[in-house]
């Protein structure tokens, strides 16, 4: 089907009708634009216009697909060709069509491993190897970035044993190990915050609160404040796994 053909044919049915593009959209209900389109074989006209465009141009739906003025005796042979042509245009649409939802649906799922990872990094589910334990941590030595008092953690329990990342920053050497000890062994601290500040309870999405008013509680007793401030301190450091 040659749609340079026929949008030459319509352009020129629609002169010889003493009809302008926007008359013509008019009576179809489209825009002018939409006409220009169709003649200069941009794309096609709908087929629920097809019929009443044919009627408004005086021509036959065969000779808009032929893109030409047919005589009776071609009418049957051209058809048939017509016919044949549809059906290849449609095909061919059909798998462009496909083409283009296959790359689209390609790009979205590249998309979202690429950003997916990334959450799930930040989030806690997944490590990250360049923020995973790989060198002591001795402050003012190499890379290492901070003073943190590894052994006041080292001290309270072997789950909180900290060396630094690649990038010389703090990290657990079992961050999810010490993440469990925490809020077992500092479940008090942890509630004192969640309820002063009204927070839901400590996870991957969360995390991020707790540390920030762990540092800010003002109620429950000495003993609890001082838990969450150690919780505040945790996540500070706990939190170099993943960001």
């Amino acid at each position: 089907m040659d749609q340079i053909k026929i949008g030459k044919f319509i352009s020129e049915s629609r002169k010889a009708a003493r009809l302008t593009q926007e008359q013509l959209g008019e009576q179809l209900g489209v825009s002018k634009n939409a006409v220009s389109k169709w003649e200069r074989g941009l794309n096609l006209p709908d087929v629920s216009l097809m019929q009443e465009l044919c009627r408004i141009l005086n021509i036959t739906l065969n000779e808009l697909f032929a893109g030409e003025r047919l005589a009776a005796a071609a009418l049957p042979e051209q058809a048939e060709s017509n016919i044949l042509d549809i059906l290849q245009f449609s095909h061919a649409g059909k798998k462009k069509y496909r083409l283009t939802i296959l790359l689209i649906s390609i790009l979205l799922i590249l998309s979202f491993l690429a950003l997916g990872r990334e959450l799930l990094i930040k989030w806690g589910f997944i490590m990250d190897t360049d923020l995973q334990y790989t060198q002591m941590y001795i402050h003012g030595e190499g890379n290492i970035q901070g003073d943190v008092d590894t052994l006041r953690f080292g001290r309270i329990s072997i789950d909180f044993d900290i060396g630094a990342n690649q990038y010389g920053q703090a990290v657990f050497k079992e961050p999810q190990k010490a993440f469990r000890r925490l809020k077992s062994d500092y479940a008090e601290g942890i509630s004192l915050i969640r309820r002063e500040f009204g927070l839901l309870p400590l996870n991957r999405f969360t995390r991020e609160l707790y540390k920030t008013y762990g540092w800010q509680v003002t109620e429950g007793t000495a003993e609890e404040q001082e838990q969450a401030r150690f919780v505040s301190a945790f996540l500070d450091i706990y939190e170099n796994s993943f960001n």
